[in-house]
């Protein structure tokens, strides 16, 4: 009993490690870096003028906004790039070092307004969730009354209530002594504040819904812009770094995130001061267990300060095996190290000893074993192999001939023995765009295509070569063109020795309803785009066979 009840007391323990692993994973595409704003809602308008101004009142402008998708030009990802920003000169990368990053606005006039927003749920199995993005933004600054002005938002809060969280919204609206902002060397008028980190503890918040929304606007004038650079970290961990620890280090640097107004480290057990900077040398190593706080101070105006803890520990290293792909798997993806420390950087390897590096790990093709090496800021590192797996679906292989002589038809779905897990469908092209409608009574020669796809979505098309024998020429004896894709169409079939030079159908008054040179521009039961009347109608067939004139006829009864 005793040992049974070990063993479910460890079982819970794993399972918590498990569930504590997931926090870290953030919100799908939270920093754009699938290079698209999915999962984003992206808004467009304008802010109205200003109304007229009373003694003791004014009425203000008010801003309108339309779900519009991402509009190029208001709404615009910019991919990591050496271009600055053309009045602050600062670096259009954001500081985390992602790939993409999104400009909000731009330095065009007449009122117009932009807002992107992302709706979350944090999860429940947290014990610290946080969401951190960085921001810079750039704004004329006309002097108007501070309604008139540039400004922009950013509001963190609950939809439902629609009341913001703790210490996560603020606004900045274009004027002197903003904190933080400096004046554009290019254009005294502008004020700009380069890239800057705000930290939105969201652990109370378990649970809950919670919306970002993000606003820029010009002056309700509509002479003078306003625009911001907005990013999301990937990792939604607590940002401190440096607590990974092995038996070969002497020396580890915890590092917070930088741009806040003041730091103050200390010893979570004897609140002893550390250090007062974004980061924090200690030597000798504390022992593994051992918790360090850090109070970081915002900006005045720009949220709470903030009291984090870490605590040292010996490196964990986790790395999944990548879902089966049919293409390409990309081990560089964050979801495959959901758990690991924000604190390790990684390289990619094709043998365990990490000497024969993979070259394009974001676009691995060949199934097999490859090699991850995470490496802490402290120095320490371990190996872990990872599986990839490619997935092929086989070409279609015919276990019978597809010939057959008219009247008799192909029956394409017994043609091949199907394999477990694929799900088989026929096409009249190769790009599996047009359907075949009856494969099992194929009547006309020609190439059909027949697709294997598995569940995880990965295809095969192998092509069906088709040859019907006609002795001579085959026209059925009656058609039915009611538009229920069922014999809509007079097909006609010739031998391939003949050749075509006229096909023409007459009413039973001897008038002409249909003629063509093309026998596979079958009749539809039209007259000049008019329906004809049900009923007999006569063919008239003629060609050339071994060089000689080839005639014949016959007659169809049109049945709608």
């Amino acid at each position: 009993m005793f040992k049974r009840l070990l063993i479910l007391i460890l079982l819970m323990l794993a399972l918590q490690k498990v569930q504590a692993q997931v926090v870290t994973e953030c919100p799908q595409n939270i920093g754009f870096e699938s290079g698209t704003f999915a999962n984003w809602e992206s808004y467009y308008g304008e802010i109205s003028g200003t109304g007229e101004r009373f003694i003791n009142a004014v009425r203000p402008p008010i801003v309108s906004l339309n779900f519009s998708g991402s509009v190029p030009g208001q709404h615009t990802l910019i991919k990591r790039t050496d271009r600055r920003d053309d009045y602050g000169n600062f670096s259009l990368n954001a500081p985390n070092g992602s790939e993409y990053v999104v400009q909000l606005g731009n330095d065009l006039t007449g009122r117009g307004v932009e807002r992107i927003s992302y709706t979350i749920s944090v999860p429940l199995n947290v014990e610290s969730y946080s969401i951190i993005f960085s921001y810079a933004v750039v704004f004329q600054n006309p002097g108007h009354d501070e309604d008139e002005q540039p400004r922009f938002t950013a509001r963190v809060f609950n939809p439902l209530s629609d009341r913001p969280t703790d210490c996560g919204s603020f606004e900045f609206v274009a004027q002197g002594g903003l904190p933080g902002f400096k004046v554009s060397s290019r254009d005294p008028r502008v004020l700009y504040k380069p890239w800057a980190p705000v930290l939105v503890n969201l652990s109370s918040y378990r649970g809950q819904t919670i919306r970002l929304e993000f606003t820029a606007n010009d002056c309700s004038r509509g002479g003078h812009f306003g625009y911001a650079y907005i990013d999301f970290n990937e990792n939604c961990s607590i940002p401190v770094t440096g607590n990974i620890t092995c038996p070969e280090t002497s020396s580890i640097t915890l590092k917070a995130l930088s741009g806040f107004f003041g730091y103050r480290w200390f010893d979570e057990a004897t609140q002893t001061d550390l250090g007062t900077s974004d980061s924090l040398v200690i030597s000798p190593v504390p022992p593994i267990g051992t918790k360090i706080g850090i109070e970081m101070v915002p900006y005045p105006g720009l949220g709470c300060t903030q009291t984090l803890y870490t605590v040292i520990q010996g490196m964990e290293m986790n790395i999944r095996d990548p879902l089966p792909r049919c293409l390409a798997v990309d081990l560089t993806d964050i979801a495959l190290k959901v758990g690991n420390s924000s604190d390790l950087s990684y390289t990619y390897w094709r043998n365990s000893q990490a000497t024969v590096p993979l070259l394009y790990p974001n676009v691995v093709s060949e199934s097999g074993i490859y090699y991850v090496k995470g490496r802490s800021s402290s120095g320490c590192e371990l190996i872990l192999p990872t599986k990839v797996t490619i997935v092929e679906v086989p070409a279609v292989t015919f276990n019978k001939t597809l010939t057959a002589n008219y009247p008799e038809t192909v029956d394409l779905t017994t043609a091949y023995t199907p394999l477990p897990d694929l799900i088989y469908s026929y096409w009249m092209d190769r790009a599996a765009t047009i359907p075949l409608r009856t494969p099992d009574r194929i009547y006309k020669g020609g190439t059909y295509f027949i697709q294997a796809a598995s569940n995880g979505g990965c295809i095969s098309i192998t092509p069906a070569v088709v040859e019907i024998f006609v002795p001579e020429i085959a026209i059925p004896n009656a058609f039915t063109p009611n538009g229920d894709l069922v014999n809509d169409e007079l097909t006609v079939l010739i031998n391939s020795e003949i050749k075509v030079r006229e096909f023409r159908i007459f009413n039973r008054w001897g008038d002409v309803v249909y003629t063509t040179p093309d026998i596979n521009n079958y009749w539809k039961g039209l007259k000049e785009n008019t329906q004809v009347p049900t009923g007999v109608y006569y063919w008239v067939f003629e060609g050339i066979r071994n060089s000689k004139l080839y005639s014949k006829s016959g007659y169809i009864t049109l049945i709608r």
